[in-house]
């Protein structure tokens, strides 16, 4: 049921964004030549891949109530929640300097190739950081624009347009928390700095954001729900982070579509190796900080990414951070069974459903 039922509502959400994209691609058309490259560049960025998993929660959020209510009311609105998705996804390229994303380059990189391969004059690396950071704007102004676009009562605009610019604001002070942690050093990274930054970013967009959208489209006076979303949110979406971050370690590329130990090679200060450190022996300890302290990224080599990750499973890092995914896990779905009453019986079994899939997922 589950499978379909994703890969049912992935279609429509898919069909929705290329008929926005499709759009916007002719307004730029008319304004000026060049420019449509801009919207083509985002339309492959956008569709190239990804789960949907955040137009998904916002469907059970609109459904929680009523399951099946009028679908093509709200797709505007999912279609803003992937545009605010992609918009994010670029600009954390940019910070992160990812080279891949959804098994291609990142828009950044995309757009440095092209200036090359053109022969246009001038940093073809600013360039491409240049224009993936206008790609990523525009893709902000489509969210909210698909958003406010949705047929529903102006109040109702009123909250949506409300929530997601809270949502953003709060994204946004983990981000900068992101980016600021990763320039101290590793001994001066505590474990709940890591788990703060995962509240304030995988938690509050990837799932509360969404959740909250739907309740919201559906009625804006729901509170109970709201709150009921917000205890939610938060255990489940650390423990799809702390998942997403194992996987970045001990990923299979050919199935995650980045090159393998990419976080490492990234100096991502992940729960793992925050306490990998903390438990480490003083060969350990100096072998990571060499790594995330010193270390330049393109220095890092394949035998130092193994060596990280055995180190990750020696200290028993690994084993603690899969112990604290099954206690977020179990925290989040023992939230949704004490509040069953509010939810239809189809969102209550989807959304458990859901929950243990992103957080036992091997991708």
């Amino acid at each position: 049921m589950l499978k379909e039922f994703i890969e049912e509502y992935k279609r429509e959400v898919e069909k929705e964004i290329n008929k926005v994209l499709q759009k916007y691609l002719e307004e730029s058309k008319q304004i000026y030549c060049y420019v449509d490259e801009l919207v083509n560049a985002v339309y492959d960025f956008t569709l190239r891949g990804g789960k949907r998993l955040r137009a998904l929660l916002f469907l059970i959020g609109y459904w929680s109530r009523k399951w099946g209510q009028d679908l093509d009311k709200v797709l505007p609105i999912m279609a803003g929640i992937e545009f605010l998705q992609s918009y994010l996804l670029v600009h954390d390229d940019i910070m992160d300097q990812d080279e891949l994303r959804r098994g291609g380059p990142t828009l950044h990189v995309w757009f440095e190739k092209e200036c090359k391969e053109r022969g246009l004059i001038g940093d073809c690396r600013h360039y491409g950081i240049s224009q993936a950071i206008t790609s990523g704007d525009y893709l902000e102004a489509l969210a909210v624009a698909s958003i406010s676009s949705a047929p529903l009562p102006p109040e109702t605009i009123r909250a949506l347009i409300n929530r997601y610019s809270k949502g953003l604001r709060i994204v946004s002070y983990g981000q900068f928390l992101d980016v600021l942690l990763s320039y101290r050093p590793l001994d001066k990274v505590s474990e709940n700095d890591i788990l703060k930054i995962h509240e304030l970013k995988t938690a509050s967009y990837t799932v509360e954001l969404p959740l909250h959208l739907g309740v919201i489209a559906a009625d804006p006076n729901d509170q109970k729900l709201l709150e009921v979303y917000s205890m939610y949110s938060k255990p489940a979406g650390i423990a799809f982070q702390l998942r997403d971050d194992i996987i970045g370690l001990y990923g299979d590329p050919r199935i995650t579509g980045k090159p393998m130990g990419s976080d490492v090679r990234e100096k991502k200060k992940t729960l793992l190796v925050i306490k990998a450190y903390e438990l480490g022996s003083d060969d350990d300890r100096r072998f990571l900080k060499r790594i995330y302290d010193e270390l330049k990224r393109e220095e890092i080599t394949v035998n130092d990414i193994m060596r990280v990750q055995d180190i990750v499973k020696e200290t028993g890092s690994l084993e603690y951070n899969e112990e604290l995914i099954k206690k977020f896990y179990e925290e989040s779905i023992k939230i949704i069974d004490m509040n069953r009453e509010l939810l239809t019986n189809e969102a209550f079994n989807i959304l458990k459903s859901i929950t243990y899939r992103l957080t036992y997922r091997s991708y």
